[in-house]
């Protein structure tokens, strides 16, 4: 059975029962309450997938760059600004580009970067990321703030579905779940079936722990200044199936 990957075209990703307005407007609630940005800030969206953070965060007036490896996805970035447009005239569309972010080398530097809905994971499925937070750290100005959201390992894994369905009739999506404990990664298949066709889809991320995240933000040169359990801002404890780490460049 041929897999494509998770981002390509057509991916799942895009009608996501999740990804629902209120929850970005809430994340990005979140992002504007920790972090003191000025007016006009500028922020790096890493993996920004089809820009629904970009997106929202534009229409707060924040100077938004939104980079991704994927051209299905960058494709559809561009598309949701098009549709969505900003909220604000004097709102400045966001920029999408198409790069990886291990390799990604800023024109200019940043306020503050957001690496959210376990993108950070799911860039390099075996966990190695410093090269990647050491590109944003060196992307931000002094004193800039990077936020990144991934799974609370141990939590994911506990509350792990391994078997799951959205929709019904001649239309889901039938996804199941492994995880892998020797490599701490999980790997997620997704099925679309409709009438005219099947597609399945593939993807695979890291899960990481409280003291592994921190380490990979210190390694880079980052002071972790606070971490939460969800987007209210409550701190961290085990029940929490994710983790909010804000860390600032010294």
């Amino acid at each position: 059975m041929n897999k494509l990957n998770f981002f390509d075209e057509g991916s799942p990703f895009l009608s996501h029962p999740l990804l629902t307005v209120e929850r970005t407007m809430l994340e990005i609630d979140f992002v504007e309450s920790a972090l003191d940005l000025p007016s006009g800030a500028r922020v790096l969206d890493v993996g920004c997938g089809f820009g629904r953070h970009s997106v929202e965060l534009a229409k707060r007036g924040y100077e938004v760059v939104g980079i991704d490896p994927s051209t299905a996805m960058i494709a559809a970035a561009q598309a949701r600004v098009l549709t969505q447009g900003t909220a604000r005239e004097t709102a400045v569309s966001p920029q999408f580009k198409q790069a990886h972010a291990e390799t990604f080398v800023a024109k200019q530097p940043f306020n503050a970067a957001i690496c959210l809905f376990t993108t950070l994971g799911q860039i390099s499925a075996q966990g190695d990321n410093s090269g990647l937070v050491q590109r944003v750290y060196d992307a931000l100005l002094p004193g800039g703030w990077f936020v990144v959201e991934v799974p609370q390992r141990e939590t994911a894994v506990r509350q792990l579905k391994t078997e799951e369905q959205f929709g019904a009739g001649e239309r889901y999506t039938a996804v199941t779940r492994q995880y892998d404990a020797a490599d701490k990664t999980v790997t997620e298949y997704f099925q679309l079936v409709a009438p005219e066709s099947t597609r399945n889809y593939t993807l695979r991320y890291h899960l990481y722990s409280q003291s592994e995240l921190v380490g990979l933000l210190q390694q880079a040169g980052f002071t972790v200044q606070g971490v939460s359990g969800n987007y209210e801002g409550t701190p961290l404890v085990d029940e929490h199936p994710i983790m909010l780490m804000v860390g600032r460049k010294s």
